[in-house]
């Protein structure tokens, strides 16, 4: 009796314990990275889902502002609150930060705009999961594989910001998002470690890459625990996950296998090569934690909220170039020779992950970011999408449209039977600024009083 009086506290500790804007156990808030470039908007999206509200909605912005003006904070936070209270719900805000002009040079009066306009948004009614500096492992973005230089940034922002926001802090939650490490460490990138390198900052940054410590940067180093900024500086972790076909070139349109996004989260030792080595939501998210194997230092003691940052299962409706040889048998188009449709591609990828067996297996995976983008890269036209096509989709056909519009009435089906029970949607309000925030505020405060008081009750019945 007294083992299971103590689980009983524990787990009202746990309940009192929450990170910023983690929902209950068993609960899953789901949301989409919409186009907003392509004049796509949180209430189309919801539209074509034709369901229930979406629990949040993710854009980007960067901090250089020159780089790329129009995704300057300036130009891209006001359309993006704009367009959340078009919703008419409490959808959170998911922000995207990308210091695309480097870490040394993002100054203290960027960092407090950008606090500013974190209060702006709190006081509109809309929480904020904040991403900085995502897919860091990666060698597709500027500051990427510079671990060293990363923490120090990480470090220094979070601090401003939490400092900034005073007692809205629980409001914003910060995201810690490395790439799936299948791949790493991405020989051939355009912004790769120079593994040659002489300087003291590379010797540096390669010394801590070199997890299995054999002199070199290869496959079996781990892909997270270097760019690890410690569990006080994390409110979630989070991972960008991606099935884009059967293997490099990454032009063939295939179904993806049933545990093909648990490889990716978890790592397979038996094909790592594909999916990675590492077990990322052991080591982050699970009980345990991790522990360096250079230091013997605790790196996390995991029981961090997951956020897959950003998925898609890719259909592949065009080549750029007819004539590439990474054209099979002088197709026309990636599919000519394949059956499989955009609806049996993405509902087997959104199947595999939506269901109860796997958010029971995985329970602090507490929310789930779509990303809605049509788009060329690398060798094809891609289709990304989950939520059916933005508007005047570019690059697409007539019969494209009619199978992406397929792939959301497939996903809305399956939520209508029933198939999602833990999926957390957005709450509808009136009204938008401090009402609707104090309206937020008040439904979470008595959905945990509510809680807290079934635990308590619980205690005093096994005394």
């Amino acid at each position: 009796m007294k083992l299971t009086l103590l689980t009983a506290i524990y787990t009202i500790a746990q309940v009192s314990a929450l990170a910023p804007l983690e929902p209950p156990l068993g609960k899953v808030l789901l949301g989409a990275w919409y186009d907003r470039n392509l004049t796509d908007t949180p209430v189309a999206v919801n539209a074509r889902i034709n369901y229930k509200p979406l629990a949040f909605f993710q854009t980007d912005v960067d901090f250089s502002s020159t780089l790329k003006p129009w995704t300057a904070p300036s130009v891209v936070i006001p359309q993006f609150l704009r367009q959340l209270n078009e919703t008419q719900t409490d959808a959170i805000a998911y922000l995207t930060v990308y210091p695309f002009q480097g870490f040394a040079n993002i100054t203290d009066a960027q960092l407090q705009d950008m606090a500013n306009r974190l209060n702006q948004m709190v006081d509109a009614g809309h929480s904020v999961l904040l991403r900085f500096a995502s897919e860091m492992n990666g060698n597709w973005f500027t500051y990427g594989q510079d671990p060293i230089g990363f923490i120090a940034s990480w470090k220094r922002c979070i601090t401003f910001w939490r400092n900034a926001l005073g007692e809205k802090k629980n409001k914003v939650a910060f995201v810690w998002s490395p790439n799936s490490g299948n791949g790493y460490p991405f020989p051939g990138g355009e912004y790769a470690i120079n593994v040659n390198g002489t300087d003291q900052a590379t010797l540096d940054n390669l010394k801590v890459m070199d997890t299995n410590q054999n002199g070199i940067l290869d496959y079996l180093d781990d892909p997270y625990m270097p760019y690890y900024p410690g569990d006080e500086y994390v409110d979630w972790v989070g991972m960008s996950i991606y099935h884009y076909g059967k293997e490099w070139k990454w032009v063939d349109n295939v179904v993806p296998e049933a545990d093909k996004f648990e490889h990716y989260l978890q790592g397979n030792p038996t094909n790592g090569n594909s999916s990675g080595y590492y077990p990322f939501y052991s080591f982050f998210s699970g009980p345990s934690g991790c522990v360096s194997n250079i230091t013997n230092e605790v790196v996390s003691r995991g029981n961090k909220p997951l956020l897959i940052s950003e998925t898609a299962a890719t259909f592949h409706f065009a080549y750029l170039n007819v004539s590439s040889t990474a054209n099979p048998n002088n197709c026309s188009v990636p599919y000519c020779q394949s059956t499989a449709t955009r609806l049996d591609i993405k509902r087997a990828w959104w199947r595999s992950f939506l269901n109860q067996n796997f958010v029971d297996k995985f329970p602090m995976m507490k929310a789930i970011s779509t990303f809605e983008f049509i788009k060329e890269e690398e060798l094809t036209w891609r289709d990304f999408t989950m939520f059916g096509p933005a508007p005047n989709p570019y690059g697409d056909t007539e019969e494209s449209v009619a199978q992406a519009t397929a792939v959301v009435n497939g996903f809305t089906a399956d939520a209508q039977a029933g198939m999602f029970p833990f999926l957390v949607y957005a709450n509808a309000v009136q009204t938008t600024g401090a009402v609707a925030a104090t309206k937020t505020s008040s439904a979470a405060s008595r959905h945990f009083f509510k809680c807290l008081v079934e635990m308590v009750g619980l205690v005093f019945s096994l005394i």
